[in-house]
């Protein structure tokens, strides 16, 4: 017969959830979007057809390899991270103003806002005594990101791939995150949106759940996870 509690653990599959932040709990524009927001903060607005010519140039360099290699650690620190993008900017013709402008977005708290649904949802999953992590690929401290959006209470821990120098598909940053809340990796959810990536938490005992990123800004379909979890 299932427990029940005050702590609402009647059913319950796991004890802590791991989130990813951008694209499962924060939003990330489109490429179209960035360079669009960038040229304007410049004061130099451009045609939708320059916009995608720029978008163009930096998806056709993204292949190349020296760019492909660095991509494998650009967010094991700042300034890996810095590195990766003026190597983009450098190969696809970005002049140094708006390559400066691109990057001064990336990572921002105004321009990654949280799903309109994600607050809640953390606030469930904490009132029914399951506790929460963050695991990040990320080269800035998203906690004041979390106090900004008004969800930095409602976060046990943070696993943030420019403080730990490893970055997904890593098992080394997943491990972290079991070494913190000492729990059994069966019972540790992580959310994600990268089977690739967030996936890879699989290889460590983690159970992982796959939400494809969303096309545009708004609901995330983020009760899935009470679902999952069994607190729903």
């Amino acid at each position: 017969m299932a427990s029940t509690g005050l702590d609402g653990q009647r059913g319950r599959r796991f004890d802590v959830v791991l989130f990813d932040w951008m694209l499962t709990l924060a939003h990330y524009p489109t490429r179209f979007e960035h360079v669009e927001t960038a040229l304007e903060l410049i004061g130099r607005p451009s045609s939708p057809e320059a916009i995608r010519g720029i978008c163009e140039r930096i998806s056709a360099v993204e292949v190349v390899d020296e760019i492909r290699a660095a991509a494998l650690i650009e967010d094991t620190s700042a300034e890996a991270h810095r590195a990766y993008k003026d190597l983009i900017a450098a190969h696809a013709g970005i002049d140094r103003e708006l390559a400066d402008s691109m990057y001064g977005l990336v990572g921002s708290a105004g321009f990654h806002p949280i799903y309109p649904d994600a607050a809640g949802v953390l606030t469930e999953l904490k009132a029914s005594g399951v506790r929460v992590g963050i695991v990040s690929d990320i080269h800035v401290d998203l906690r004041a990101h979390a106090a900004g959006h008004g969800i930095g209470e409602l976060i046990d821990h943070w696993c943030l791939s420019f403080e730990l120098g490893v970055q997904k598909p890593s098992p080394a940053i997943f491990l972290a995150a079991l070494e913190f809340f000492g729990e059994r990796p069966d019972r540790v959810l992580m959310v994600g949106d990268r089977s690739s990536h967030d996936g890879a938490a699989a290889a460590v005992g983690i159970t992982c759940l796959i939400v494809p990123p969303p096309a545009s800004f708004g609901h995330r379909g983020l009760d899935l996870v009470l679902d999952v979890v069994g607190i729903r």
